[in-house]
């Protein structure tokens, strides 16, 4: 009897185990070098105050969260392509839960996930993932928000020295000993009767906001954050 062996199926599985070790590796011995700075902790701690929040962070950055995974319960929505089960390994590995979804494909069902998972865990979205376009808000974490009451805490994200990759994201990977900087941006409750589109247009002007001033605090000290003058979203 002839034994068929797929070659391509058995490096594929293979890569399953090896590639999300790797990642992890890379985020740990990275993450022991960077050096963080954080900036208006004080949203966090007030949004914290009532329970859990909706982070959102452009899919770009969110490479300096995973070295802060320590101890804290956070729950990620990963995709559910190939590409996502080895990230959802990954972040398993760093110790975040999992909600498997996207909130741009089959969007409803994954908003559903995520309200209920906000219940028990502090959540993380990128609103432009998983494929794009970048810096794309997506409706997704404003639907979570509205159906959950719980607030949206947009997170902006800068590295002093990184490496940026021909991704349709340009993802950023910090080098070894750059210092980082995260910068919160007010926490905000969505009313139910708010439109999505008002919503969205916001909250993507904080977040790029909140990254501008990120990535220019290397550059010079006098930064100020220039948030939107109507404040259209906020309601507590």
């Amino acid at each position: 009897m002839r034994i068929r062996i797929n070659l391509k199926r058995m490096v594929e599985n293979l890569g399953l185990f090896i590639v999300p070790f790797l990642i992890v590796m890379i985020a740990r011995l990275i993450g022991l070098t960077l050096r963080y700075n954080f900036i208006n902790s004080h949203y966090f701690r007030k949004a914290k105050l009532t329970g859990n929040c909706i982070f959102v962070i452009w899919h770009q950055k969110f490479f300096p969260l995973l070295c802060l995974s320590k101890n804290s319960k956070i729950n990620i929505m990963v995709s559910q392509h190939r590409d996502g089960e080895l990230i959802a390994r990954a972040l398993r590995f760093l110790g975040f839960t999992v909600t498997r979804g996207s909130t741009t494909k089959g969007g409803m069902k994954a908003c559903l996930l995520m309200t209920r998972a906000v219940k028990k865990y502090d959540i993380g979205i990128t609103p432009d993932g998983p494929k794009g376009p970048r810096y794309h808000f997506s409706g997704g974490p404003i639907t979570v928000a509205k159906f959950s009451g719980r607030p949206i805490l947009p997170v902006g994200i800068g590295a002093e020295f990184a490496k940026y990759f021909s991704s349709w994201d340009r993802f950023m990977l910090p080098l070894p000993t750059s210092r980082v900087t995260i910068i919160f941006g007010k926490e905000y409750y969505i009313n139910k009767n708010v439109e999505n589109n008002t919503a969205r247009d916001y909250l993507k002007q904080e977040l790029d906001e909140l990254n501008r001033v990120a990535e220019a605090s290397f550059r010079s000290r006098g930064v100020y954050l220039r948030f939107p003058a109507k404040n259209l979203v906020v309601i507590r």
